[in-house]
């Protein structure tokens, strides 16, 4: 998933195939479906810096991601102090996955009509949909998201815009705001319910609280002087369900999270160099995103990826093996994002039945027995 991260909460429908997404950076219902502490101290050689929209993405960037999502490292990262001349160690943080941003002209997008004031979208590589922005000199905010949800198309629009950052951003400064997405019937296969629709309200203030220098594993160290925003974030979710019966709407579930995010901004990059995750306490770190250049002649998502995919391409089957011990499943979306098949892996191993797949290219994800992406990629079927 991108290292910009879209500021909603969850929701959850229970289903037998039941398994939990975030609905950050991008939009997911379940309807049906590190190595080292990091250190923090005050003193260094850093200059504050100042933000402003030459920093911000642009249409042609394409950047990629490293991310650390496993717990076992994740839990061992205390949460960054905030203030004047930090300094940030992330360097030794292993890296899980990676996946690329590409920033485009809305208008070549096929929902660009449903955000008339965004002039910039990006997409992630292996999720499906859009993030829609508006970047001016004076602010970047996000419009809205489309997503695949249970295999429909959803089309989300955010009123009013979510605000990231006032342009040119300083040290000290405060912003946040509240707005509402709505996302509209969609159907599922549950007990008497035939489809069902959402509505998220979101509270969030941004400060940024910190400023100094952020060590990442990129190029066995790369260290940026940067702003931190702090993120927090209040999202009430509410979900209905429409009885195929009756015929008529029934209020389903609410659901109350909260969390926090901690966002390094740098000069010249174009990108967040470094986004945290943190639980409603603000304790407890979830997951850690960083800045690892730009896309290259190599496959980006096989680096430290520890998979091996063959044959690839294939026809009747395929076979996937991780190399370490801790794979429990693998997951096989088509290019839309559409869940086509999951299976157990076993000592590391699985493999899929693709006869009956239409030629093209397809995506998979491996997680460990918490739920956790630990490897991700592509393959392709020829017929």
């Amino acid at each position: 998933m991108a290292i910009r991260q879209v500021p909603l909460g969850f929701l959850y429908l229970p289903s037998n195939n039941q398994r939990n997404l975030y609905i950050m950076k991008k939009i997911y219902l379940l309807f049906n479906l590190v190595v080292v502490s990091l250190f923090a101290f005050s003193g260094n050689s850093s200059a504050q810096i100042t933000v402003t929209s030459a920093d911000m993405p642009a249409i042609g960037n394409k950047f990629v991601n490293d991310h650390d999502t496993v717990k076992t490292s994740t839990s061992k990262i205390s949460v960054p102090t905030m203030g004047a001349s930090m300094s940030w160690n992330y360097n030794f943080l292993p890296t899980t996955y990676q996946d690329t941003d590409s920033f485009v002209n809305p208008s070549s997008t096929p929902y660009a009509s449903s955000f008339p004031s965004a002039n910039l979208a990006d997409s992630t590589y292996g999720n499906a949909g859009y993030n829609y922005w508006n970047g001016t000199g004076s602010s970047f905010s996000i419009e809205g998201t489309v997503q695949n949800i249970a295999g429909a198309t959803a089309i989300i629009p955010f009123s009013p815009a979510v605000l990231e950052l006032n342009l040119p951003a300083h040290f000290g400064d405060i912003g946040g705001g509240t707005t509402m997405a709505t996302i509209a019937p969609i159907a599922i296969t549950y007990i008497i319910y035939d489809s069902a629709k959402g509505v998220i309200h979101v509270t969030y203030t941004d400060t940024i609280a910190g400023w100094g220098t952020l060590t990442t594993p990129l190029w066995a160290g790369q260290t940026y002087n940067t702003l931190c925003q702090k993120h927090y974030e209040y999202d009430i979710d509410s979900l209905w369900v429409h009885n195929s019966g009756t015929h008529t709407w029934a209020f389903f579930q609410r659901q109350v999270t909260k969390m926090y995010q901690y966002r390094w901004y740098a000069n010249g990059i174009g990108n967040l160099v470094g986004n945290m995750t943190v639980d409603s306490t603000n304790k407890k770190v979830q997951s850690m995103q960083w800045y690892a250049g730009l896309p290259n002649s190599i496959n980006e998502l096989s680096k430290q990826n520890n998979t091996l995919v063959y044959p690839n391409p294939c026809t009747n089957q395929v076979t996937f093996r991780y190399t370490q011990q801790n794979a429990a499943t693998i997951f096989v979306f088509d290019i839309t994002g559409r869940e086509i098949t999951n299976a157990e892996m076993k000592n590391g191993a699985a493999v899929i039945n693709a006869s009956a797949y239409s030629a093209g290219m397809y995506l998979y994800h491996i997680a460990d027995n918490s739920g956790n992406v630990i490897g991700n990629g592509k393959f392709t079927v020829v017929q």
